[in-house]
């Protein structure tokens, strides 16, 4: 999958969710997508309003260096982000509350 498939994936997925739970404020999430479909993109959380650009995002709350494969399965929910933590397939950096905070949002077991 090129980057700009993986985007538009993304961004349909990202899109679609309630972050009313996140109140008011501004969140950072950059994701360093490596392998088919390698790029950067965040999910900026302002006010409980999602927007997702293609870009990097400095000074982000959260970052995420994660491989396309590994990203897919954590959408998918073939793969929990815990043991993708764990084992080493997702690498955070930043604030990991933040992280566990935007996969309670999305519902995904962590």
């Amino acid at each position: 999958m090129r980057f700009e498939q993986l985007y538009e994936t993304m961004k349909d997925y990202f899109e679609t969710k309630d972050y009313a739970a996140f109140g008011s404020g501004v969140y950072s999430y950059e994701f360093d997508v490596t392998g088919e479909g390698a790029g950067k993109f965040y999910l900026e959380i302002r006010d409980g309003a999602p927007a997702l650009e293609p870009y990097d995002y400095k000074n982000s709350t959260c970052g995420f260096r994660i491989s396309s494969g590994h990203l897919e399965k954590l959408i998918d929910r073939r793969l929990s982000p815990i043991n993708a933590y764990t084992s080493g397939c997702l690498r955070i950096r930043g604030d990991v509350s933040a992280a566990f905070r935007l996969a309670d949002v999305l519902h995904m077991s962590v």
